[in-house]
């Protein structure tokens, strides 16, 4: 099948979600994450709720449909990402990235306690795509760094694969009855209220007058395009390509992110990471196609 506008579609989302991790890892140098994770997704949110309406489709919900996508919204946004943003605080955005890929291998042990057993090769990439884990953490294949002083950090971003794939997972339902980008957008409005709600005691507080004109549209960038329009076009282009194509594309998310944040921003990744990453893709791969 040639290339087409599916394929650019996906492929723009993932160098946006990829750019995204160290786009987000500077903002977080200056803001605290709760805040920074508060005023991402309520941007975002009025973003893709602007779309829906641009769109012509039906905005609004009632209470009995608003429940269970602020349910959603509660896990997917607010759980999920402030263990995203607290982790990436915490660890390089290189690891992050490849941390967060891992989503589909907890899906894939989930689904063991929903009565379905992965085949011999999905558990191969089950156990492959953890060791390998274990030395993008560990930086060293020799020694023993316990992430090399990023080891609470990386252990935040694994959990919130693991969350992330719980999200995915409850989400599938709704999304096709409300379709996606309602389910997402409501979701991210709820969920970022609550965000806003915890983080209202600091957000006077954080040093807004430190925020550069460049950290400012990483904040857009992150909000507006990372958080939001992304969505729109990876949705756009799954509905061109399928699920199973579209998903390859998501390979590129850390390979982009550990390209950007060294080359561009200086970001320690050593060869032994970069090759343990290629083989969690790897792992991923098996467990998917398993």
């Amino acid at each position: 099948m040639a290339f087409g506008r599916g394929d650019t579609l996906v492929l723009a989302v993932a160098v946006i979600w990829g750019v995204n991790f160290p786009v987000a890892k500077q903002v977080l140098g200056v803001l605290d994450p709760i805040a920074f994770s508060s005023v991402r997704y309520f941007s975002g949110a009025l973003v893709l709720l602007t779309v829906l309406a641009l769109r012509g489709e039906r905005v609004a919900i009632s209470w009995k449909e608003f429940w269970p996508l602020a349910g959603l919204g509660f896990l997917g946004i607010t759980i999920f990402q402030g263990l995203w943003a607290y982790g990436l605080d915490l660890t390089t955005a290189p690891k992050a990235a490849v941390l967060v890929s891992t989503a589909p291998v907890f899906g894939a042990i989930l689904a063991v306690f929903q009565g379905n057993r992965p085949s011999l090769q999905a558990w191969a990439g089950i156990v492959l795509s953890f060791l390998a884990v274990s030395v993008v953490i560990n930086g060293s294949i020799t020694e023993f760094n316990l992430g090399g002083g990023t080891i609470w950090g990386d252990l935040l971003m694994l959990a919130g694969s693991a969350v992330w794939a719980v999200y995915t997972g409850l989400a599938a339902k709704p999304g096709q009855k409300y379709g996606a980008l309602k389910v997402m957008a409501w979701g991210m409005l709820s969920g970022s209220l609550v965000l806003t709600a915890i983080a209202a005691p600091v957000l006077p507080s954080q040093p807004w007058g430190e925020m550069t004109t460049g950290l400012w549209l990483g904040t857009g960038f992150s909000a507006a395009l990372a958080a939001a329009l992304a969505f729109v076009m990876w949705y756009e282009g799954v509905a061109l390509l399928g699920v199973t194509r579209a998903m390859v594309y998501s390979y590129f998310i850390p390979i982009v992110a550990i390209i950007v944040s060294v080359v561009a921003f200086g970001a320690d990744f050593n060869l032994v990471q970069v090759i343990a990453s290629l083989v969690v893709l790897a792992g991923v791969q098996l467990t998917r196609s398993g």
